[in-house]
């Protein structure tokens, strides 16, 4: 009697079968339909020969990867098992150096990093990255053909990822985005998946690779006890890799280190994993040099001294602090001509105002650290390069202008942002900054005005009003503090939702996407017009500061123009015209007008705090006098009293020691847990 024998079942015996082949097949020509479903990866309609207007190198490299794909998919392939355990372990060696090739030949042919122009001392500690990563692969999969595949299509996935957050916000990934990663999936509705000839070729490497692997048969390398052991040797790998590449001075001390505002500009130094695996390293703060509780007393004991609980009965003014989207002053930046002034409102408000032009931290993107600046007093200048505070750092109370305002009696305390609650944090972040409610675009009707799928400012401010107008407590002062949305890119280069009364003229009049931009900066201007006609109106005596988080994320080539110069050659003041941003302090009642030359987002409270007449905390008052000596500092640097300007680490600055004070005691504020001066850093009760 013969025995029946059960053929196994599985995904791998599918595809090695008949209908899985012919599954694979429809695949790969509903890719062929794909690329020719999309023209520019492969014809140019404005070549004026007809055979000029197809990229060859696009057909002949696509195609002949095509085709190598079609014949892995119908091929069946047998190697003897001698045979194939040669292949895999060339596979095994191969892989990792085959992937840096790939990935760097791909950012070269998307951010111009040619790969040889790299030190060749970079390009050892670059592959080294990838063979760790490997070697846990190789733990995870206990396979080199598992190990191998699982390498390209991170690879793969990684390399497009990359490029495509950079096209959206002109940043490659940095660590930090780990943590953003909830705030980019709330934006990434805004934005259109963009596949070039590069993109497309790398891949359908990919694929081929992919399927060139799967002809080999699986291996297993260790049984139990030899992977007991391969995990405590991949282990000690790990650890030194780490301690080496992100805790310890190594990588800085033979010059892998930067302070600029796009990290893809040092692949063509460091090369793209080790440009990568440095950002981890700024995840951590290190703790100043001869930083002490006792240091720090020092310093605060001449405020915490002054800091008594006398009141004044003056009634409080309301308190309105606007953090506008992307609102800049491009004609501060360069030479920029334009049909008419796309912010008449705020060059013509002068009385009772205060108003000029501050430095933000952070350029086109990472909002959050402009308000982390403004609301605590604190600078980006003593943190991780591109780090999020809020998301990073901010985990109990934080001290800040929010608390010193509920300790005088503002109540409640309201936080609006017509947007995610989840962005940056938010939700979390801001209770323990004081803040009683928080509104965000849950509470506006599905029938509110947007512009390019943010609700417009002129929709947010309605909501402010209603806030104001309906509070519960009319006895006690109003403060809210609003993020608006309507200025946030990506911007497509369409006037229809903006109306196109401002056009640009000269040189950058084809630049469509930056005069999308100023007609939403005339939107807000119109906007910030109507709230302060309102509030000039109220009786109760009110101050609003306003001032724009960061400049837009427009095309490089337009600020390259608009400068004269290749932006990613800028460095130290230079480079601070990036980060220049209108502010405005206005109230609606008499105050002394000021032009303000320049100042940053961690003095705003102090000039604030001035006008409304409000108490300070002995940060504040450390802050207002420091502001006399250094008027601005952020992340890129900072200038003295007298216009010259110093890098922040540089110690033959004569102002060396107040920059290091500044230092002990924002360490204190954020890192000082048990041992933080409460009494230095809040009002007392």
């Amino acid at each position: 009697m013969n025995k029946l024998r059960k053929r196994k079942a599985g995904i791998r015996t599918f595809f090695k079968g008949k209908h899985g082949r012919n599954f694979l097949l429809a695949l790969d020509v509903l890719l062929a339909v794909a690329f020719f479903a999309k023209p520019d990866l492969y014809y140019n309609p404005e070549a004026p020969k007809f055979f000029d207007r197809f990229y060859a190198d696009s057909l002949i490299i696509c195609g002949g990867l095509w085709v190598a794909l079609v014949f892995l998919t119908v091929k069946k392939i047998h190697f003897s098992a001698e045979v194939n355990k040669i292949l895999t372990y060339i596979a095994g060696i191969a892989t990792p150096f085959m992937a840096f090739l790939w990935l760097e030949f791909y950012n070269d042919a998307q951010f111009w990093v040619p790969i040889f122009s790299i030190p060749f001392l970079y390009l050892i500690l670059d592959i080294i990255v990838y063979y760790v990563i490997y070697v846990l692969f190789l733990l995870l999969f206990n396979s080199i053909r598992g190990a191998s595949i699982c390498m390209i299509i991170v690879t793969a996935v990684f390399g497009i990822f990359n490029y495509e957050l950079t096209l959206f916000r002109s940043m490659s990934f940095i660590a930090s985005d780990i943590y953003s990663f909830v705030t980019a999936v709330s934006v990434a509705n805004t934005y259109q998946l963009q596949v070039d000839v590069d993109t497309a070729e790398f891949f359908m490497m990919a694929l081929v690779l992919v399927a060139l692997l799967l002809k080999l048969d699986k291996e297993k390398l260790f049984k139990w006890k030899g992977r007991i052991i391969y995990t405590l040797v991949s282990c000690m790998i790990f650890a030194g890799f780490t301690q080496v590449y992100v805790y310890s001075d190594y990588l800085e001390n033979i010059g892998v280190d930067f302070r600029v505002y796009r990290p893809q500009y040092k692949y063509r130094y460091y090369g793209t994993l080790l440009t990568t695996m440095r950002t981890f390293g700024y995840l951590h703060v290190t703790q100043p040099e001869d930083y002490s509780v006792s240091a720090v007393k020092k310093i605060t004991k001449q405020y915490t001294d002054s800091n008594s609980t006398e009141s004044t009965e003056t009634k409080k003014p309301n308190i309105i602090a606007i953090m506008n989207e992307s609102f800049a002053d491009l004609k501060e930046v360069g030479d920029l001509q334009v049909s008419q002034d796309y912010m008449p409102f705020f060059r013509k408000l002068k009385e009772n105002t205060i108003k000029g032009y501050t430095y933000s931290s952070v350029f086109g993107g990472n909002t959050a650290n402009s308000e982390f600046e403004f609301m605590t007093g604190n600078t980006l200048a003593f943190l991780p390069d591109n780090s999020v505070p809020y998301q990073l750092f901010l985990r109990s109370k934080t001290a800040g202008l929010t608390h010193t305002l509920k300790n005088q009696g503002y109540s409640p305390c309201y936080a609006l942002h017509p947007f995610y609650k989840t962005g940056y944090s938010r939700y979390k972040v801001y209770p323990l900054m004081g803040f009683d409610k928080f509104y965000t675009s849950d509470n506006f009707s599905v029938f509110t005005d947007t512009v390019n799928y943010h609700i417009t400012d002129s929709e947010d401010y309605k909501k402010l009003i209603s806030l104001y107008e309906n509070r519960t407590d009319k006895d006690k002062p109003f403060y809210l503090f609003n993020v608006t949305m309507q200025n946030h890119g990506s911007y497509d280069g369409s006037t229809l939702e903006t109306g196109d009364d401002v056009q640009i003229e000269g040189d950058l009049q084809s630049y469509s996407k930056a005069e999308q931009y100023l007609n939403m900066i005339k939107m807000s201007d119109n906007a910030l017009k109507e709230l302060v006609h309102y509030f000039e109106k109220v009786d109760e005596p009110t101050v609003i500061v306003f001032f724009g988080d960061h400049q837009p994320d427009l095309e490089e080539d337009f600020y390259n123009k608009l400068l004269h110069t290749d932006i990613q050659k800028l460095e130290g003041e230079e480079l601070e015209k990036l980060y220049k941003v209108p502010f405005l302090i206005w109230a609606n009642y008499d105050i002394k007008e000021e032009n303000v030359e320049r100042t940053s987002n961690n003095y705003l409270s102090t000039y604030l705090a001035e006008v409304a007449g409000i108490k300070k905390t002995g940060y504040l008052e450390y802050l207002t006098k420091l502001r006399e000596e250094i008027p601005a500092i952020n992340a890129i640097g900072y200038w003295d009293k007298n216009g010259k300007f110093y890098e922040v680490d540089d110690k033959k600055s004569p102002y060396y020691e107040l920059i290091h004070q500044y230092n002990l005691l924002e360490y204190n504020n954020l890192f000082g847990k048990d041992d933080q001066q409460k009494e230095f850093f809040y009002i007392k009760n």
